[in-house]
């Protein structure tokens, strides 16, 4: 028999269809750059009552963070998530580290009103519910579901993050919830449940490596005491591979093998937005092949795996059905969702496309429309009324700059500083009432791009979805020490990509240190010099000999080359510092702040003081009138080895603008281009208008074509003659705002930045 499994994850609150630049990963799965917006939950809502239809048995799952990243979670904290999620059918989900963002009573509450379906987390012991102030978490949670369907019984285990629990707690938002090790708590539940199911679907946020994990087993350290019961079982025993300390000993450290879940078939994963395309096949420690799928993030894809099961001939036969093959696919939620053939045109090997030509292929635009009167009206009706709210209480299509090209939120080129995290850092610095000697802000809090066009209130919502705060510490250099250490070690857990984005200061990550620390090499005091490794020490910190909880081990500090507003770190002085309110308190691991009782909230959003910085930006009329500064005083350009420069691909931008304005301002007859563009299109009352202008004969078509209009500006779904024109549907909603930029381009404060190498990385 066959089994469909359809699956959603971290949708992220992407409800509204949003704009980005689709990466190469993303158009090898076929997501059309041309057919933007991306994802809303009208167009899955669609996918999902298509796919339902087209199967006999069907499962729609979900890898949980339906929450956070979007306007509309900020104005209802998720009440429209769950209730989208709610509408769609949706079987069971398991629950994300994000549905606590904006607390745990808050989920507890959506869940319990807007949920109808099962929020799973098996690896969850949540505190009592009896007692006194508890958040009610287990009340509205389960550790599995058993959906039947059409005859065949599927067992759903959910498998919570556990990664990101440290964090949550650390911020000072208590789950009151007590993590479990997740193969012993699936092994408890595959055991509880294979005698009376068929099949055993694990939908898992817990991330691609820790599902594989899930599997195959992996490596931990645990005291040997609280080991010795799973070490010592007769079935599924963990593998001592490494002792530190007395064997034997219930205090020693031993390193162990966990071993591998046998039982499972099938892993729904997510937290990691990676898209499995074809699964993995994965091998359980009885030799079975578990399918690992994993379908993408931020609504961009809605997942379809589908199984063929064999059921065994005579009840008690085998351990329950096998999944004998399947097959996946990701389909892409773009402005084509409705039309594979038009997907295959835009995809073909045999022709060549360049960027934004596709959008003008025969039937591409007429298309996109039909795809759109197809959106499911039932999710439209749900969405109104949180879509006009936000219109109201946001004002989420207001502009307040242009970006020429992309401001990457990630250093793509050697994993330091990043454009977008540059200015984030320096707006917080800079802010008035702030006014810090550096600023620190964790990378991830920074959530996405800005892409190239108008920059809207919408999509710096976009890159700081979170409601954090800038707060001022007044740190001691031994801490500022302590932090740089900090955030290489945990740049370093991560391929030494910089977890951090920073203001004012300078340093290098060493990378390469924090490998030599970990091997925990034996010291002690007097013998450093010879008992730690000398060679190609070079440009390293130098040797310490540390003594902690297992025995002193040579170390050194790996965050180096530290300087704050171009003087070298003192270790004696104290900084004024600017970071968020979430690092503030432990969030992330940032301990060293947390101790801190310095901590002045100043109640400045980092989204409005990003804001409020870029609209103090040159604008183009100053760049190519060669002015140093705004009006307000604010530098034109980024610092490059100490001057002030403009890059070549910012300046040509500008003068396509100033083209376009030029071209506005000419005149046909006695209107300018510009006047002629707003002339009414009624042809009862077009002559009359064409006859003020002196041109009684002449169309407005006519007439705006000896205009000769270039491009111009690119808005972010269209060209400024496109949407003045109103030639392109894809242009969106043409508010006045946006009009009024088309039409006076250059006076528009310009988004740029760049990595200028204020983190460094050593590795070596």
């Amino acid at each position: 028999m066959r089994l469909t499994l359809l699956h959603t994850s971290d949708i992220h609150s992407r409800l509204v269809p949003y704009d980005f630049t689709p990466l190469k990963t993303d158009q090898d799965l076929e997501l059309i750059p041309e057919a933007g917006p991306f994802g809303g939950a009208t167009r899955i809502g669609s996918i999902l009552k298509r796919e339902r239809a087209k199967g006999d048995r069907v499962l729609h799952l979900d890898s949980g963070d339906c929450f956070q990243g979007a306007p509309i979670f900020n104005v209802n904290t998720g009440e429209a998530e769950f209730r989208f999620l709610s509408e769609a059918r949706l079987d069971a989900a398991v629950v994300g580290n994000h549905e606590f963002d904006a607390g745990a009573l808050n989920f507890v509450q959506k869940a319990r009103n807007f949920a109808n379906f099962p929020l799973l987390a098996a690896n969850y012991y949540w505190d009592d519910p009896k007692t006194t102030g508890t958040n009610g978490a287990s009340m509205v949670t389960s550790p599995y579901t058993i959906r039947t369907v059409k005859g065949l019984r599927v067992g759903v285990i959910g498998m919570a993050n556990i990664s990101s629990l440290n964090s949550i707690v650390e911020g000072g938002n208590s789950l009151q919830v007590t993590p479990l090790e997740q193969n012993e708590a699936a092994r408890g539940y595959v055991e509880l449940l294979r005698p009376v199911t068929d099949l055993i679907v694990v939908v898992s946020h817990l991330g691609l490596h820790e599902d594989q994990d899930l599997i195959q087993g992996y490596e931990a350290y645990y005291e040997y005491g609280r080991a010795k019961p799973y070490i010592n079982r007769s079935r599924d025993a963990w593998k001592v591979l490494e002792w530190f300390g007395p064997e034997g000993n219930d205090k020693s450290v031993v390193r162990v093998h966990i071993a591998g879940v046998t039982g499972l078939d099938v892993i729904m994963g997510g937290h990691l937005h990676v898209v499995l395309n074809p699964p993995q096949l994965v091998t359980d420690p009885a030799g079975r092949k578990v399918v690992l799928s994993h379908s993408g993030a931020f609504a961009k894809y809605v997942g379809r795996l589908e199984l063929v099961v064999k059921m065994p001939n005579q009840r008690g036969e085998a351990e329950g059905a096998e999944v004998v093959s399947q097959d996946y696919h990701a389909f892409p939620v773009d402005g084509l969702w409705c039309n594979e053939a038009m997907r295959k045109l835009r995809f073909d090997d045999d022709i060549f496309w360049d960027p934004g030509e596709f959008i003008n292929a025969p039937g591409v635009r007429e298309a996109i429309a039909e795809c759109g009167k197809q959106e499911d009206a039932q999710t439209t009706d749900l969405l109104i009324p949180y879509l006009l709210g936000m219109d109201v209480k946001l004002q989420l299509t207001s502009i307040f700059s242009y970006a020429p090209l992309d401001v990457q939120r990630r250093n793509n080129s050697n994993g330091g500083d990043s454009p977008l995290g540059n200015i984030a850092a320096d707006s917080m610095r800079k802010r008035n009432r702030v006014e810090a000697e550096m600023a620190l802000t964790n990378s991830l809090g920074i959530r996405d791009n800005l892409y190239a066009g108008v920059v809207t209130q919408e999509a710096m919502f976009n890159v700081f979805p979170f409601e954090n705060t800038i707060n001022i510490m007044y740190l001691s250099g031994v801490e500022m020490q302590e932090m740089f250490d900090f955030v290489t070690e945990r740049s370093a857990e991560r391929g030494c990509v910089s977890q951090a984005q920073i203001s004012g200061a300078r340093f290098t990550m060493d990378c390469a240190q924090v490998q030599l620390n970990d091997l925990r090499v034996a010291c002690t005091p007097a013998t450093v010099a010879t008992d730690c490794p000398q060679e190609n020490r070079e440009g390293h910190a130098p040797w310490q000999c540390l003594e902690d909880t297992a025995g002193s081990r040579c170390w050194a500090h790996p965050g180096i080359d530290i300087e704050i507003n171009g003087r070298p770190l003192d270790t004696n002085g104290t900084y004024k510092v600017a970071v968020n309110d979430y690092i503030a308190k432990g969030g992330s691991g940032f301990t060293v702040l947390k101790r801190n009782t310095t901590r002045i909230e100043t109640g400045i959003s980092l989204r409005d003081s990003l804001i409020g910085y870029m609209q103090g930006f040159c604008n183009c009329d100053d760049l190519l009138n060669g002015e140093e500064t705004s009006s307000n005083g604010t530098r034109c350009g980024s610092l490059v080895d100490g001057q002030w420069t403009v890059d070549e691909k910012t300046l040509n931008s500008c003068k396509v603008s100033k083209a376009f304005e030029e071209a506005l301002d000419k005149t046909v007859g006695s209107c300018s281009c510009r006047d002629l563009l707003k002339v009414t299109d009624d042809p009862k009352e077009q002559p009359a208008a064409m006859a003020r202008c002196g041109l009684p004969d002449t169309t407005k078509q006519a007439a705006v074509e000896q205009c000769a209009l270039p491009q111009g500006p690119f808005t972010g779904r269209c060209t400024c003659r496109d949407l003045l024109t109103g030639n392109n549907p894809t242009c969106g909603n043409v508010t006045s705002q946006l009009r009024s930029f088309c039409e006076k381009p250059t006076a528009m404060p310009i988004a740029s930045a760049i990595e200028d190498g204020r983190i460094g990385r050593k590795v070596k």
